[in-house]
């Protein structure tokens, strides 16, 4: 079965007997059911494959705010849907793979050069290898997460060893050094 949704000419709202003006969507198309709880109330969704927009779409169906009792889904889709939405979520999950995977070359982590491009205690345009990464310990800490607001890098210049904010530099690739 499908979504179904009682219709706006419904009679039946005491419960007794069922719906008179039930609707039907996206029949075919429910890849799963799930609910949200929020501090009072429920939201009851299914998701569901938009064949036009070629994506999955969250449908909320039935909630605890109001009389929503006759409403209900089913998990009901075909094999077809079901090859198109892991297509859709295998294509999804590359894009950010590649996205994470290319802020992280990014990052600058122990043993990886980098090129200071602002502040004050290092001069700008130094390159220097990272010999420690970690946490700013003067920055703070996020409420909600505890993760730190901010980072530090360790740089090992000429046998000097100093430290700044790890938004003070820059990782650059070896052409970039020789250049």
């Amino acid at each position: 079965m499908p979504v179904f949704t009682c219709g706006s000419g419904c009679s039946t709202r005491s419960g007794v007997q069922g719906c008179s003006d039930s609707q039907v969507t996206w029949e075919g198309k429910v890849l799963s059911t799930g609910e949200y709880n929020g501090y009072d109330d429920s939201d009851f969704y299914a998701e569901v494959w938009v064949e036009d927009a070629g994506s999955i779409k969250r449908v909320v169906y039935a909630t605890t705010r109001g009389w929503t009792y006759h409403n209900g889904a089913t998990v009901d889709a075909t094999d077809e849907v079901k090859a198109a939405a892991a297509a859709y979520e295998a294509a999804r999950r590359a894009v950010e793979v590649a996205r994470i995977e290319a802020e992280e070359a990014k990052a600058p982590r122990k043993g990886r050069t980098v090129k200071v491009v602002k502040g004050r205690k290092v001069p700008v345009g130094t390159v220097a290898e990272v010999f420690w990464y970690g946490p700013d310990r003067y920055a703070g800490r996020s409420v909600l997460t505890g993760k730190p607001h901010g980072y530090r890098v360790g740089l090992d210049i000429d046998g000097e060893r100093v430290f700044t904010n790890a938004a003070n530099v820059e990782v650059v690739t070896s052409e970039e050094v020789a250049a």
